[in-house]
């Protein structure tokens, strides 16, 4: 995974790049006053702030989500997924949390897809669940395949199937990606949000100075006559 410390420097950098770039052009259209410096000043300087404290306090970890299981005699083995994050990792608790932001973010009709001809989605998370109770194999057997017929630890995503099998649900895999993508997604949203605020500081400055010079001018043409 891409930094994301990393990722705050980089942002950082190029914001400040482009708004000496837009002081620069517009230096003739703004006017020279401790407001408007103000209003200059304090975004990127709470952006400032932000940064180093998420620097600080951004914790980076490496860790494993166990999404496949089997059973020896008492034992039970995992394989997992391993990845990077700096917001803490998953658990058989947060996962579910996952599922339902992707479904938020790419929510449609899915809602309804009990009543569709293959129906939903689900995942499992019983081999999470397992590893963090450190149960054996006889308890998740108990728990896990002989109860209500193995429906315990599934989650519905409430996406649609596409067929009899599935091929378009997502694996475990891909909402750890999600997981992992959102975290860049936010701190880029952050930076484009402050951006945005300059642009249309500058673009209300630019246009208040053209129509005061209009004014200006109109009434020395009048004078004049």
């Amino acid at each position: 995974m891409f930094s994301v410390i990393s990722l705050y420097g980089i942002c950082h950098l190029i914001l400040g790049i482009l708004c000496c770039i837009m002081k620069s052009c517009s230096k003739s259209y703004v006017p020279d006053n401790i407001y408007v410096k103000m209003f200059y000043i304090n975004p990127y300087l709470v952006l400032t702030i932000h940064m180093i404290y998420k620097i600080f306090t951004l914790k980076h970890e490496h860790c494993d989500f166990h999404h496949i299981c089997y059973g020896g005699v008492e034992k039970m083995h995992y394989n997992s997924i391993v990845y990077d994050t700096y917001n803490g990792c998953l658990d058989s608790s947060s996962i579910g949390d996952v599922i339902n932001d992707y479904y938020e973010i790419h929510e449609d009709d899915s809602a309804y897809c009990g009543e569709t001809e293959y129906g939903c989605c689900h995942i499992e998370n019983k081999c999470e669940t397992s590893y963090e109770f450190n149960m054996n194999f006889t308890e998740y057997q108990k728990y896990y395949i002989l109860k209500d017929d193995g429906r315990h630890g599934v989650i519905n995503t409430y996406i649609t199937k596409n067929n009899p099998s599935g091929d378009n649900c997502l694996t475990h895999l891909d909402y750890i990606d999600f997981y992992e993508d959102h975290q860049i997604h936010n701190v880029l949203m952050i930076y484009l949000l402050v951006f945005d605020w300059y642009i249309l500081f500058y673009t209300v400055l630019i246009c208040c100075n053209c129509c005061k010079d209009k004014h200006t001018f109109e009434q020395v043409e009048q004078g004049n006559v």
